[in-house]
Formats: structure tokens, sequence, C-alpha cells
């Protein structure tokens, strides 16, 4: 029989590898966490940028957001008793700050510790869910100036193709993450630089995409992950002329696998000009999500 660490020993943080991906995927997936940030494409792609570093408990993991601060993390992804672990050992030594808190982990931060967190509403993170089945028909009222935005992107070409993006032809997509990156300047650079990551690992990190080309040029790619069979993450789209960005979403719900139902399009960071987009688009839910700050 083994023995079991003490709690503060558990908390042994490396940076994220290609090789801890299926160890990963399986407790997100065991824990049921359907939040894009715990994909393991998600957390590999950015963790240059928010120099993440992670630690594994019992069937739960900890990722420490290290361009936050010293104290600031993900909240502990995986079963509740490992979770609780993480969580002990973390009080033993800091007054810990966790993001990407949902509903029913500020309940469970509140059953278990009560009065010890405080919590932030942290609405420039809720993620926007889409219904394929609704995005790709637009009918009624509600659709019409989304519908009028998709046509005008269609309208942009007389030509539009599309093909599977793969290991093989991301370098056409990270040329055209380069060009993206170019055009607006600082505006993307973070964001081009994660894109670049996971373009990279577009195999390791088991991503499906599409590459449009408009008028036989390369014009557009998507890239993301499934979160579930169910669900699926659209983690980077980079499109050289904006007035087709509706017009490629449009087309992307068409082209997924059957099983997915669900399109999760990320958060929209607090820019006024992204959250306008992602609410045109007329998402079916926002998934709330907080921060949450040990009280000292």
């Amino acid at each position: 029989m083994t023995t079991k660490p003490d709690a503060p020993s558990i908390l042994s943080f490396t940076p994220l590898s290609l090789e801890q991906r299926r160890r990963i995927e399986e407790i997100r997936i065991a824990s049921g966490s359907t939040l894009y940030v715990y994909t393991f494409a998600s957390l590999f792609a950015w963790q240059a940028f928010e120099r993440y570093e992670i630690c594994f408990g019992e069937d739960a993991f900890l990722v420490k957001d290290g361009a936050g601060g010293d104290n600031e993390y993900l909240y502990p992804c995986g079963s509740e008793a490992g979770k609780k672990a993480l969580i002990d050992a973390l009080l033993t030594r800091e007054a810990p700050v966790f993001y990407s808190v949902t509903d029913a982990d500020r309940r469970f931060l509140e059953r278990t510790y009560p009065g010890r967190f405080s919590f932030e509403d942290c609405r420039d993170e809720y993620p926007y869910l889409y219904d394929k089945a609704a995005q790709i028909a637009l009918e009624g009222k509600e659709y019409k100036s989304l519908r009028h935005q998709v046509n005008l992107g269609r309208a942009a070409a007389r030509n539009w193709s599309l093909e599977p993006l793969t290991a093989a032809n991301a370098g056409r997509a990270l040329a055209l993450n380069r060009r993206w990156a170019e055009e607006r300047g600082v505006e993307g650079l973070a964001d081009t630089t994660a894109a670049e990551t996971a373009l990279r690992h577009f195999k390791e990190l088991s991503l499906w995409g599409l590459l449009f080309q408009a008028d036989g040029a390369d014009t557009a790619y998507v890239a993301g992950c499934f979160i579930t069979p169910q669900i699926f993450d659209i983690s980077f789209c980079k499109v050289l002329d904006r007035r087709c960005d509706c017009f490629i979403k449009w087309a992307l719900y068409r082209a997924l696998p059957p099983a997915v139902t669900t399109v999760d399009s990320e958060d929209d960071m607090g820019i006024a000009g992204l959250r306008t987009h992602k609410l045109l688009r007329k998402p079916k839910e926002l998934t709330r999500v907080w921060k949450g700050s040990l009280n000292v």
C-alpha cells in the first residue's frame, strides 16, 4: 500500500509538455469540465504567453498562471477530492486567487470553505456558446442582421473553396496567420503567437480545422478542438477580409461533424468590438465564470 504525500508536497509545478496530453485530457473528461481553457490544446498553445505551469494531484491538476502573478491559478480541474487536496495544499502556503470558477465551482468553495473566499464576476471571460443548427439555418427576424453579414461575406469573392486543415497544409495557415498579424499590428500579437504554436503542433494537439480560398487565394483558416464529441471549440480563426468573418463561421458550422451540436467561440476579452460581433451572432448561452480570492 502506497502512502499518499502530505498536502504541501503535491505542489510541484512543471512546464506543460506534449507527453502530458493524455493525462490532462483523461482528467478533464472524467471531471465533466466543458470550459475550453482546460483543454490540453488551449493550455499548450497559450502556455508561453500566460506562463502556465502545471502540477498533478490524485485525479486532478492545477495550472499556475505566471503572467497573472505569483499566487494566481486556474481553478483546479478534476474530481472533487482531487481538487480539494490541491486547494488545501495551496492554503498552507499562500492566499490563492482562482480564475475560471464556474457557478458549480463557486458553490463547492462556499460549501467547503465557508466565508473564506470572495467572488468577482468576470464578464470579459464568459465563453460564448452557439447552437450549430440555428447558426446554419439563420431563420427568422432574430437572424436578419447576421444573414445580411453572411451574404456580404459570400459576395466578397466569386468563387469560394474550402479544404480540411491538416498538418500537411498547416504551413499555409501559418503564412495567413503572419499576414493577419502584420496587417493588425499589436492588436493580435498574443493571439498570433498562440495560434502559431497550435498550428506547428496541429497533429499532436488533435486539432481540426478548415482552410478557405477566395478566388484561388488563401484568405482564412479556422482551427480548434473537440471539448466533447458534441462541443467544438473555435480556438483560432483568422480572416484577412473582415467582411467575410460571419460567412467563414457559417461555412464552418456547415462543415462540422454531424455529432457537433454546440460551438464554443471563447470569450471576448472585454474588447468592445469583439463583444458586439459575438453578440451579433446570437449565442444560445454565455457561461458565467468568476474570480475567487481568498479573504486575508
